[in-house]
């Protein structure tokens, strides 16, 4: 994993050792605050108005603010919080091809939201609040075992922590001496692929084909991380996805250039055409 991964693993694992509990009531009442900015006095009196209040939300924000993020990454409209944070490219939609990896924030179809912890073969496996509620008489945080096989309808997307804290995501990072490599490439493996580069330090593809003044995808197949090398060396690491992570090395990056040529650990060798 990634050392952004590594350290959101020490995170959870501090906080969520083993089949750790933490109750809005009880002994664990004041970490259970510290979590989420909630209490069990808050939210008793949400469900006697008729609320539904949990910290869900409060739990993700507690995570993102622990990890470093500056933004408060609590709510549902995840998206739109990594726009306004202006990293857009960290915003993954789900889709039958890509999954989740560990650490980042999931923002499931039924108004939840919480952290992948990775998968158990075909299993996901998540820490969540909101895992109580008024019927309980408390909201709990935990580790959740999926009850089924994963089923990427369930999510929304999720925020690709490797590109939404990568360091490459600072000011400096949009020199203007990269300025040749951003925006619109066209890929060929033998079928036609599209990719974006961000400032950044992210990329994204799609198979929609665009034009050289065409936005970012709006619904990207998959989101990577791009390193770069003087003179000419590329690397790009795609978030894992049909059994396996992705890097793609092209060794002929030069500054400037407007078309390159990349091996795959997984696929065939590629040819990147910038689209002007």
């Amino acid at each position: 994993m990634s050392t952004v991964r590594d350290d959101a693993r020490k995170l959870l694992d501090s906080v969520l050792p083993g089949n750790t509990v933490i109750t809005s009531n009880g002994a664990t009442a004041s970490k259970y605050t510290e979590m989420t900015g909630l209490s069990q006095k808050v939210m008793s009196e949400n469900w006697a108005r008729g609320g539904i209040m949990t910290g869900c939300n409060g739990f993700t924000g507690w995570y993102g603010a622990k990890m470093g993020s500056k933004t408060y990454l609590g709510g549902f409209d995840l998206e739109g919080i990594v726009k306004k944070a202006g990293k857009p490219g960290s915003w993954v939609l789900s889709r039958q091809n890509n999954r989740p990896a560990y650490g980042d924030i999931l923002r499931h179809a039924s108004f939840h939201v919480d952290v992948c912890l990775g998968f158990d073969g075909d299993v996901l496996l998540r820490a969540a609040g909101g895992q109580g509620g008024k019927s309980m008489g408390c909201d709990v945080i935990k580790r959740v075992r999926g009850t089924g096989p994963y089923d990427f309808k369930k999510l929304v997307g999720w925020i690709d922590i490797d590109t939404y804290f990568d360091a490459a995501t600072s000011p400096s990072a949009g020199d203007a001496a990269m300025s040749w490599l951003y925006g619109w490439w066209k890929v060929w493996d033998g079928s036609d692929y599209y990719y974006y580069f961000f400032p950044n330090g992210s990329v994204q593809y799609t198979r929609t084909q665009p034009t050289s003044g065409s936005p970012p995808p709006a619904h990207p197949l998959n989101t990577g991380t791009c390193t770069y090398a003087a003179p000419a060396t590329l690397v790009i690491d795609w978030n894992p996805m049909d059994g396996g992570s992705t890097r793609e090395t092209f060794y002929n990056a030069y500054a400037r250039a407007t078309r390159m040529n990349a091996t795959s650990n997984r696929y065939s060798p590629l040819v990147a055409t910038r689209i002007n």
